[in-house]
């Protein structure tokens, strides 16, 4: 399987490291999306430099991980980049995420999150802090959602994606494994900057464990492409679970996070990684 040279990898970590915030009014759906080939018939999607989608063709089928703020023609976008059949799956119920899943008529996700992805499905505008969407077509029926669960197979044909549960981020949250190409797919579970002081968020307990289920994993995988940002290390779950054990044990040190008129979270940093939390939801109820 061939992947990006060491050369080329590393530009294309600069290039998502130069991302800018996504500021309403400044979007143009023409320019919003942008792809750089990650592996064979592997594409990362960069929508308004901000989130990252991912499309994985096999032989008889193509999986379309996340849609993104919807602010551009996804579906058209991704056609131009394989002509096969599309599966769309959510990794999570985050409008930054799945605002682009009223383009497709069947969307693939944990039940857990169908509450969050129905409300987002049926607001006029998708996503957070984004400009308008672009609409589906007057043809495309109402999106049906289609449940996964720890285990399920999307079998492309010469390549198998693999759900794994990983609640925290939220309830419904998954990772992806592309079994043939060794990739994890980390949706926001999987970021350099984690975020766990949301309501919808997990304890951190409850994060710490799927953090450990991936960790346990690391044979299956030789590289990270998370939900924002650069792709990550293999090995750089293994940081992250050791921040997070830092503040439920309480040896780390944290600071007030303050961003966007955010109040009461903490920010705790390791290495590279950070996980801004709520102090009030570290362990579960017993």
């Amino acid at each position: 399987m061939k992947y990006l040279s060491s050369s080329k990898l590393f530009a294309f970590a600069l290039l998502f490291c130069m991302i800018t915030p996504v500021v309403s009014g400044q979007i143009n759906p023409a320019d919003a999306l942008k792809a750089t080939k990650v592996a064979d018939n592997v594409w990362a999607i960069v929508e308004n430099n901000t989130v990252n989608i991912y499309l994985i063709a096999g032989k008889d089928s193509a999986l379309l991980i996340d849609t993104g703020y919807g602010t551009g023609d996804l579906k058209a976008f991704a056609q131009s980049l394989t002509n096969l059949p599309l599966i769309v799956v959510n990794t999570h119920g985050h409008g930054d995420h799945n605002g682009g899943d009223a383009q497709f008529s069947k969307v693939y996700a944990h039940p857990a999150d169908f509450p969050t992805i129905q409300s987002i499905l049926a607001r006029g505008r998708r996503g957070s802090g984004a400009a308008e969407t672009a609409p589906a077509s007057a043809s495309t029926p109402a999106t049906v959602l289609v449940p996964v669960k720890e285990g399920y197979l999307f079998d492309l044909g010469g390549k198998r994606v693999k759900v794994v549960e990983v609640p925290g981020h939220t309830a419904g949250s998954i990772c992806l494994i592309d079994i043939e190409d060794r990739i994890l797919f980390g949706g926001d579970h999987t970021n350099a900057m984690v975020w766990m002081f949301l309501d919808v968020c997990l304890p951190l307990e409850t994060y710490m464990k799927s953090l450990r289920k991936i960790e346990k994993m690391v044979d299956e995988y030789d590289m990270i492409m998370p939900g924002h940002n650069a792709p990550l290390d293999k090995y750089y779950v293994t940081d992250i679970a050791t921040n997070v054990k830092s503040i439920l044990d309480g040896t780390g040190s944290s600071a007030p996070y303050n961003y966007n008129g955010i109040k009461g979270a903490m920010l705790s940093k390791y290495k590279t990684s950070e996980v801004a939390y709520n102090p009030n939801r570290l362990f579960e109820k017993k």
